[in-house]
């Protein structure tokens, strides 16, 4: 059995830890009560406190994202290059053919 990681968004995280910071329940309580377990809403929490703002941002995820989109374009650009590359070399050598040294 290998499901998807659920994913949650930004806000939601944010909303979570507020709601467990405001609360008078446990972590555990109030994890229940949003369907997601306790040590995720605790390591949230942890990561606002650390982080503040700059918490949960999706920079490295686009940042992985583009490096992998680059990394594609760059093996595109060198089968484009080989492939003119060949078609110059032999394009040179039957152009010599038909000339006298």
């Amino acid at each position: 059995m290998s499901g998807k990681r659920r994913q949650y968004d930004r806000d939601f995280k944010i909303s979570a830890v507020r709601l467990l910071e405001s609360s008078d329940e446990s972590s555990e309580q109030v994890a229940r009560s949003l369907g997601i377990s306790g040590s995720m809403l605790r390591r949230w929490r942890n990561q606002v406190r650390s982080k503040g703002v700059k918490a949960f941002s999706d920079s490295g995820r686009m940042e992985r994202s583009e490096l992998a989109r680059l990394r594609r374009k760059n093996k595109e650009l060198q089968r484009d290059l080989e492939a003119l590359k060949k078609t110059l070399d032999y394009l040179g050598r039957a152009g010599r053919k038909g000339t006298k040294p």
